[in-house]
């Protein structure tokens, strides 16, 4: 039974490779150079490049670029942004240094505190004063005469020149003098004196009569309060916007 099957299927493969071979239309109909023999115009076709492959690396360039920009994004998160733009900001405000000063201090307590705060870390250009001056008293002198009787004669002079001058009795390194007039500021008795000295007073100057009290103001230029460890017990106040300072 076997052997009859092997001999029919022989005999099938042999009728249909003569049929193949024998009919040449049948063996070609499926092929491009008949299709072409069909056509009405073959001259005016046209093959057009594959436009999908071509812009395939083109698309994977842009997904590659895409994914690199997704990886950078990935990296530095959006909500981070405005955090890192408060870090500068603090860090601009930090940067700012603020100005603490004291009350009027005497020259030992200044003294004492600079070098408190000096060992607490603070740089001398860190540590300023600011200076008033309370009180005092500036006179246009003339003198010191040898005894009354010389200043009366410089007297006379000077009422010839239609000036009035008061007697200095005191303090002692100015009598026996003369006044010219008496201020509460240096400036002002300087601004007198040239004012005489185109009068033709030569001999006069300006001198203290009562010494102004001078206040001293330590002041700490620093971006935070940590030195402030170095100074308990001392009262700091914020130092007046129009007030200069020495450092």
């Amino acid at each position: 039974m076997l052997r009859a099957l092997v001999v029919l299927f022989l005999l099938v493969n042999a009728v249909l490779y003569w049929w193949l071979h024998d009919n040449s239309t049948a063996l070609q109909s499926d092929r491009e150079p008949q299709r072409l023999d069909h056509q009405v115009t073959p001259d005016a076709v046209q093959v057009l490049p594959d436009l999908p492959a071509a812009s395939a690396p083109r698309r994977a360039a842009s997904a590659a670029s895409a994914g690199s920009v997704s990886a950078s994004a990935a990296d530095t998160p959006v909500a981070d942004a405005p955090a890192a733009s408060a870090a500068g900001l603090a860090r601009a405000v930090g940067a700012t240094l603020a100005c603490s000063e004291t009350p009027p201090l005497n020259d030992a307590e200044f003294a004492s505190l600079k070098t408190a705060l000096g060992k607490a870390g603070l740089s001398d250009a860190a540590i300023g004063e600011r200076r008033q001056t309370k009180g005092g008293a500036w006179i246009v002198y003339l003198g010191k005469f040898a005894d009354a009787d010389a200043r009366q004669e410089k007297v006379a002079e000077l009422r010839k020149l239609d000036l009035k001058a008061d007697p200095v009795n005191s303090p002692v390194a100015l009598a026996p003098g003369l006044s010219l007039g008496q201020f509460t500021s240096q400036a002002d008795a300087a601004k007198k004196l040239d004012e005489l000295g185109k009068r033709g007073v030569h001999s006069a100057r300006v001198a203290v009569l009562d010494a102004p009290i001078v206040l001293r103001h330590l002041q700490v230029h620093a971006p935070d309060a940590s030195w402030r460890r170095a100074a308990v017990g001392q009262r700091f106040d914020s130092c007046p916007a129009d007030a200069p300072s020495n450092t």
